[in-house]
């Protein structure tokens, strides 16, 4: 982006989504030996991440997420989150289970991503869940 005086404002609200199928991820911590999911790829401006939320799919024992950055896309992943999803037995009458990242109801909880970097997710029980956000690139 072109450095000026102008006002640089996030445009339109964008969504994505990553699914884990049991047995999709290894359960190791390294990312360097298995790749996060990419679960965003910032616009050659940069992006705001305002919402990340995780629903588990079926009943499942506690599982850890983990919100990693890789700068402008390529080289090292930085982790910058981690979260706990407390155990979950599926009922028909019970709402998913669910736990926030990043809160869209905190102005201060939004990651800014620089151009082109990747905002990837990991689990680390092979579980089904799904990981849902909300961003706007500049």
């Amino acid at each position: 982006m072109a450095v000026s005086n102008d006002p640089v404002f996030a445009q339109t609200p964008k969504t994505a989504a990553v699914e884990f199928a049991a047995s999709s991820q290894s359960t190791q911590m390294d990312p360097g030996s298995v790749a996060p999911s990419t679960l965003i790829t910032a616009g050659s401006n940069g992006a705001l991440v305002t919402s990340v939320v995780i629903v588990a799919e079926v009943t499942q024992t506690a599982d850890k997420h983990v919100l990693w950055v890789q700068p402008l896309g390529a080289g090292n992943w930085y982790a910058i989150k981690s979260v706990v999803m407390p155990a979950y037995t599926q009922a028909a009458t019970d709402a998913q289970g669910s736990v926030t990242m990043i809160d869209k109801l905190d102005p201060n909880a939004a990651v800014r991503l620089a151009g082109t970097d990747v905002l990837g997710v990991t689990h680390h029980v092979d579980l089904q869940s799904m990981v849902f956000a909300e961003y706007m690139d500049y």
